[in-house]
């Protein structure tokens, strides 16, 4: 069992090749390995020319001609779907896909031109430190032309400081809301990174990075109070500083917030959300935020420790399985082939099927990123929708995904009907019962224990996985 929830819960799902590893490793040695492998880069994942890795200059030859506000997303979405669909390290781009929501940066239509970036940001930023510290990551997409243009830190200065970013980084990316400061600390945190912006326009797809100005930043004395877990208050300060020194004050501010024991408990308990379930204890939270400071911010200490703990291992089943997530499962749980022509026709259906899912992935319109809850996936529509994409994929009808449903069932054709359901549901890893092994094969023209020469298989093969791909139980991880 505890194998079959490892991987559940830190692959994208169960391929022949990958249960042969966990059998040889064992659960421990195989999630030792996970933690070990770093994500995807960008070589290899697409071919032709590809947004993954093109200089502004070059992006802006790539994307002429064509609509820059979906193909930028929907390029996106096709490259982590090639990813997490292959790529050895699953957890690492389990890890990549959660970070990139806590850190989320938008890559459609706007004035900013912020999908100019995206590429940028998910290759330097979440992608390099999605298994690092938290304190180099946080800091690494404070400083990231995405999120400096998202959240308008590059238009701050001394005497118009700007709040959006200061607000989104102790809200959504550190203490939380709620996490122990009020709005003059907001106003502090804003005069600490002023200053901080860009040098470039990417909008005119020049090469464009992270500037300090200090003609730009408050020289002021400043301080910010959170108030801890314990009630106390933890305070940071600075005499204030001028010149190109005073940069220094916010890589340290950022440092010290991203060691407090409010962001400890907010990203844990996200973590153990994302990971467990949608109600995780307080006792693991805490115990994971002890982890995580005795780590000096270390994630895979705290993945460790969170993927083995009791209630990692008392749970089964209990999270709802994002779109993207879906997807992913179904096309490894298939053997399906993606075409990896950038810009082909896998880019166009993959970016397509995520937005009529509402997985808007690089495209969600507020920085909150896109919520973990189970409301939000499992609706009468979206349910429509996923069954509508079980169908799809599993009679090979989606365009740029490959599959011949025929390829899955085994050889020799197992004797009776129910035996036929029962070994699909078992490759595809449905976790189906008896009763719904007879309804299902009720629903294909007889009964489950007639033989299978009473259906014709070539014909009723696609329909068959659909069905399995479909059942409530592969709903959930």
């Amino acid at each position: 069992m505890r194998q079959a929830r490892l991987l559940e819960r830190v692959t994208f799902g169960a391929t022949p090749a990958l249960v042969d590893d966990v059998v040889r490793l064992g659960a421990r040695g195989f999630l030792e390995q996970q933690l070990s492998l770093a994500p995807a880069g960008t070589s290899g994942v697409l071919t032709g020319p590809t947004i993954l890795d093109a200089t502004p200059p070059e992006l802006e030859v790539l994307l002429d001609g064509v609509n820059r506000d979906r193909r930028i997303p929907h390029e996106l979405r096709h490259a982590a779907v090639v990813r997490a669909a292959t790529h050895p390290g699953q957890l690492a781009e389990l890890m990549v896909d959660f970070w990139s929501n806590h850190l989320s940066t938008y890559s459609g239509t706007d004035d900013k031109n912020v999908k100019y970036a995206a590429p940028l940001d998910d290759r330097d930023v979440i992608r390099r430190h999605a298994m690092g510290r938290v304190a180099e990551l946080v800091l690494a997409s404070a400083r990231s032309v995405s999120m400096q243009l998202y959240l308008d830190n590059f238009r701050s200065n001394a005497t118009s400081p700007n709040q959006n970013y200061a607000r989104e980084l102790l809200e959504l990316h550190t203490v939380g809301a709620g996490g122990g400061y009020d709005e003059g600390d907001v106003d502090q945190v804003s005069r600490i990174l002023s200053g901080w912006g860009l040098q470039g326009n990417i909008g005119r797809f020049e090469e464009t990075r992270f500037a300090f100005d200090p003609r730009r930043h408050d020289p002021s004395p400043l301080s910010v109070s959170i108030t801890g877990p314990d009630g106390r208050p933890q305070v940071w300060s600075t005499p204030g500083r001028s010149g190109p020194e005073a940069e220094q004050d916010g890589i340290d501010f950022i440092d010290w917030l991203t060691h407090l024991p409010n962001t400890a408990r907010f990203v844990c308990r996200k973590l153990a959300r994302r990971f467990v379930g949608d109600d995780v204890s307080e006792q693991l939270v805490a115990s994971m935020a002890d982890v995580y400071l005795a780590n000096d911010t270390r994630i895979v200490p705290v993945l460790r420790h969170m993927l083995t703990s009791r209630e990692f291992e008392s749970s089964r089943r209990t999270k709802v399985k994002t779109p993207f997530e879906l997807l992913v499962g179904m096309i490894r749980a298939t053997g399906a082939t993606v075409d990896r022509e950038a810009g082909g026709a896998a880019t166009t259906t993959i970016g397509t099927l995520l937005t009529d899912l509402g997985h808007d992935k690089w495209s969600w319109p507020t920085p909150d990123g896109i919520p973990d809850d189970p409301n939000h996936w499992i609706t009468t529509s979206t349910v429509l929708r996923r069954w509508e994409l079980a169908g799809r994929l599993a009679n090979g009808r989606l365009d740029g995904i490959g599959f011949d449903p025929l390829s899955l069932v085994p050889s020799p054709v197992p004797d009776t009907v129910g035996a036929l359901v029962r070994a699909l549901a078992e490759r595809l890893g449905t976790g189906v019962d008896d009763a719904a092994i007879s309804a299902i094969s009720t629903y294909l023209g007889a009964p489950h224990d007639a033989p299978t020469s009473a259906i014709r298989v070539d014909r009723v093969a696609g329909d068959l996985i659909a069905l399995l791909l479909s059942v409530p139980a592969y709903q959930y991880r």
